[in-house]
C-alpha cells in the first residue's frame, strides 16, 4: 500500500504540470495523461513517468477521477470548468503562466520574470538560466502540493475544490531571499558568482578538493565552524581559526580581507581531501557541507537509488540538473 493508493488523476499536461503528475504518481496514485499532451522520448522517460497515456474523451475520464491538473500554460481550455463543474468532489487543479493574465509563458521567460536569471552567474558576464527546464519543474510540485492539500481538505469536508497557481509565483518562490531581502531592504540582488554576500562581507560557496568540488560557506554558525576547525586541528591544518572564538564575532561584519585569509586555510585543507572524506566528516560533525556530484553520477547515489528516481538507463528527471556557481 502507497500513499495515493487508490487515487486516480487526470493530467491535461502542456509543461507546467507534467512533472506535478509524474510527483502524484511516483506517490502511488493512478495518473492518467491525456491525448492532448506534447510528447516526446526524453519527456516520456522524465516527466510523465509512471503516467498512463489515454485517447478517452475527458468528459470520460472525469467520471471517476479524484484530481484533475489543468495546465494553461497556453492559454485558457475551452470546456473544462464546465466539465470540471459537473464532478463536487474533483480537485480540479488549474496552473497558469501569470496570476492574472492569461498569456502563454516558456520556461525562458517564467526564469527571467521570476528574478531567477538576474541572480544566477558572474557579475561580469550576462545572466544565466539553469539547466534543464527548471521553472516548469518548480510550477509542477506546486501543481502536485496543491493537489495534496486538496485531497487533506476533502477528507475533512468531503468535498473538492478549484486550485489556482500561477508559474510565475512558482518560479519566484524559489528566489526567496532576494525577495525577502527587497521586502526587508529594499536592495535588489545582483549575480555574485562563487560569493554569498551576507553583511559587509562575502564568503565562498564552491570550493575545489582532491577530486572534485563541494558547497560549503562560512557562515555565523559557531557550532558549525567550531566543528570544522575540530576537525582540521586533527590533521594539524587549523592555523589561526583554532584560536577564533566563534560565539563573540559575527562573521557578516567581518572585513573582507580577514575572510579571504580565513577562507585560503579552509581552501588548503579542502584541497588535501576527496569529496567523500569530506562528506563524510560533514555527516559525522554537522558541518552543512555537501559534495558536488557529476551529473553522469547522479543515478548510481546511494539517495537516488533509494528513491527509484531515475530508468534503468540513468535518464534523469527535471530536477537533477548541475548548478556549478562559477566552479569550472
Amino acid at each position: 500500500m502507497t500513499l495515493l493508493s487508490g487515487t486516480r488523476v487526470v493530467v491535461l499536461a502542456d509543461h507546467l504540470v507534467d512533472f506535478g503528475g509524474s510527483m502524484l504518481a511516483r506517490l502511488g496514485a493512478d495518473v492518467t495523461l491525456t491525448a492532448a499532451a506534447p510528447l516526446t522520448p526524453a519527456r516520456q522517460k522524465a516527466w510523465h513517468k509512471g503516467m498512463t497515456r489515454s485517447d478517452k474523451p475527458l468528459e470520460q475520464l472525469l467520471g471517476n477521477a479524484d484530481i484533475l491538473l489543468d495546465d494553461r500554460r497556453s492559454g485558457v481550455r475551452d470546456g473544462v470548468d464546465d466539465l470540471a463543474g459537473k464532478h463536487p468532489r474533483l480537485i480540479h487543479v488549474v496552473v497558469k503562466g501569470y496570476p492574472d493574465q492569461d498569456r502563454p509563458v516558456t520556461d525562458l521567460t517564467l526564469m527571467a520574470q521570476s528574478g531567477l536569471m538576474h541572480v544566477i552567474g558572474t557579475p561580469d558576464k550576462p545572466p544565466l538560466r539553469l539547466p534543464g527546464e527548471q521553472a516548469y519543474a518548480l510550477t509542477g510540485i506546486q501543481a502536485a502540493t496543491a493537489a495534496l492539500m486538496g485531497l487533506r481538505a476533502r477528507r475533512q469536508t468531503g468535498k473538492g475544490q478549484r486550485i489556482t497557481l500561477s508559474a510565475l509565483q512558482s518560479a519566484a518562490l524559489a528566489n526567496y531571499r532576494e525577495a525577502v531581502m527587497y521586502e526587508h531592504t529594499g536592495r535588489i540582488g545582483t549575480r555574485r558568482g562563487n560569493m554569498l554576500v551576507r553583511g559587509k562581507s562575502g564568503v565562498r560557496q564552491i570550493w575545489s578538493c582532491a577530486d572534485g568540488y563541494v558547497t560549503w560557506s562560512m557562515i555565523d554558525n559557531p557550532g558549525m565552524m567550531r566543528a570544522v576547525v575540530r576537525v582540521m586541528q586533527e590533521h594539524g591544518a587549523a592555523g589561526e581559526l583554532a584560536e577564533i572564538d566563534w560565539d563573540a564575532i559575527l562573521v557578516a561584519d567581518t572585513d573582507q580581507a580577514v575572510i579571504d585569509r580565513w577562507q585560503s586555510v579552509v581552501e588548503a585543507f579542502f584541497a588535501q581531501h576527496s569529496r567523500d572524506q569530506l562528506a563524510d566528516w560533514s555527516l559525522k560533525h554537522g558541518w552543512g557541507l555537501s559534495p558536488i556530484i557529476r551529473l553522469d553520477e547522479v543515478p548510481n547515489t546511494p539517495q537516488m537509488k533509494a528513491r527509484a528516481m531515475f530508468d534503468a538507463d540513468g535518464v534523469p528527471g527535471p530536477l537533477f540538473a548541475v548548478h556549478h556557481m562559477g566552479a569550472k
